[in-house]
C-alpha cells in the first residue's frame, strides 16, 4: 500500500490560513489582548519596504480653555495640532520540518489539521519570543534614554533577601503609578515562572473560569497573568533579578502579510542515501509593533531583524509621552 505523503494532505492555501488563525488562538499574548490586530499594519505589509510609517496626532495639551465674552473685536487664537510618526519593522520568518518529524500526524485521521496544530504551536511560541525581545529592547531604550520612567525597581542584590525586594502588591502598585492617571488601563501582567511560583506560594493567584467553565486564567490583583521564561533574568552577586511587565490591551499592534509562497512541500530523493526525505516549509511576514515606540533601524544587519537586534536599545525610540505608552516594567529579586 502506498504511504501518505505531505503533498497528499497539505493544501497550502487552507493550511496557511489555518495556522494563522490557530497561532492567535494558542498565543497567550493574543488571548490576553496585549497584541491587537491592526488592519492598517496588515495593509502596509502587503506592499514593499522593510519599515512602515504610522502617523499619529499629538495630544492637544492642557492649555486652559478661553473665557467667552461679547466683544466682537476680540478673536480667539486657535492652538496648533501637531503630528508625528511612529515606525514599524517587518519580520520575515520561516521554518521547515521533515516528514520524519511529523510521522505520527501523517498517520492520523485528519493529518492536515494535526500537522497544522503543531506548526501553529511553533509559531505561537516563536512570535511570543519576538514580542518578549521587543519588550527587552523597549526597556533597554527607556533605561538608556528616558531616565527609566517606565521602570520601577525594588531589586537590591542584597546578601540577605528581604520581602521588600520581592514581588508584592506594593511593588506592583508603585510600578503602575509610573503611568500616572492612565494606570487604570492596565489589564495584564507577564512574569517569569519563578515570580509566578512565589505568588502561588503566598496564595495570591486567583483562577478565573473560561467561558466554557474550565479554570485556566490565572489572575493577580485583577490582572490576567502570562507566564513566560523568556522574560529576562539577570544574575547579580547575591541575587537574581527578574523582569515583570504590566500592560494594557492593544499595547502592541499586529499585522500579518502574505508571503509569495507561504507554505511549500517538497521532496529530496537523494537524502538518506537515496531513501528520500519530504519536508514542509512555513513562511510568515508580520509586524509586532509597540504603540508609541518607533523602530530606528540603527543596528540591523539583514533584511529583517533577529530577536537579538530587536532586543537592542539602539533600535527603539519612544515617540509618545510616557503615560500613553501602555506598559510598565518591574524589577524584583526572587529566591
Amino acid at each position: 500500500m502506498a504511504s501518505t505523503r505531505l503533498s497528499d494532505v497539505i493544501v497550502p492555501e487552507v493550511f496557511h490560513r489555518y495556522i494563522v488563525e490557530k497561532t492567535a488562538e494558542l498565543s497567550a499574548l493574543f488571548q490576553s489582548q496585549l497584541i491587537a490586530a491592526d488592519p492598517m499594519l496588515s495593509a502596509s505589509l502587503s506592499g514593499g519596504g522593510r519599515t512602515f510609517n504610522v502617523p499619529f496626532w499629538n495630544d492637544l495639551g492642557n492649555t486652559d480653555s478661553n473665557i467667552s465674552d461679547d466683544d466682537p473685536a476680540s478673536d480667539a487664537v486657535p492652538l496648533k495640532v501637531g503630528a508625528s510618526r511612529d515606525i514599524a519593522i517587518r519580520h520575515n520568518r520561516n521554518q521547515s520540518w521533515s516528514a520524519m518529524d511529523l510521522t505520527a500526524q501523517l498517520a492520523g485521521d485528519d493529518p492536515m489539521k494535526l500537522i497544522g496544530d503543531r506548526v501553529a504551536a511553533y509559531w505561537a511560541r516563536d512570535m511570543q519570543r519576538t514580542a518578549i525581545a521587543t519588550l527587552n529592547g523597549i526597556l533597554a531604550d527607556n533605561i538608556a534614554n528616558d531616565s527609566s520612567d517606565m521602570l520601577h525597581s525594588v531589586s537590591a542584590d542584597a546578601v540577605s533577601l528581604l520581602a521588600t525586594h520581592q514581588v508584592s502588591a506594593t511593588a506592583v502598585l508603585d510600578a503602575c503609578q509610573t503611568m500616572g492617571d492612565s494606570l487604570q488601563d492596565l489589564a495584564a501582567i507577564a512574569m517569569h515562572s519563578k515570580v509566578y511560583t512565589n505568588l502561588r506560594k503566598q496564595n495570591l493567584i486567583d483562577f478565573i473560569p473560561a467561558a466554557r467553565g474550565e479554570v485556566n486564567f490565572p489572575q493577580y490583583m485583577g490582572l490576567t497573568v502570562i507566564i513566560d521564561d523568556n522574560l529576562p533574568t539577570t544574575a547579580g552577586t547575591n541575587q537574581t533579578r527578574y523582569t515583570t511587565v504590566l500592560f494594557a490591551p492593544g499595547a502592541f499592534a499586529f499585522g500579518e502579510g502574505a508571503p509569495q509562497v507561504p507554505v511549500e512541500t517538497d521532496r529530496n530523493p537523494l537524502a538518506g542515501d537515496g531513501g528520500g526525505e519530504e519536508f514542509i516549509v512555513s513562511r510568515r511576514e508580520f509586524a509586532i509593533h509597540p504603540r508609541g515606540i518607533k523602530w530606528t533601524d540603527a543596528s540591523c544587519a539583514g533584511q529583517s531583524p533577529t530577536n537579538a537586534e530587536v532586543a537592542a536599545a539602539t533600535n527603539w525610540d519612544r515617540v509618545y509621552e510616557r503615560k500613553n505608552v501602555k506598559m510598565v516594567f518591574l524589577h524584583t529579586d526572587e529566591a
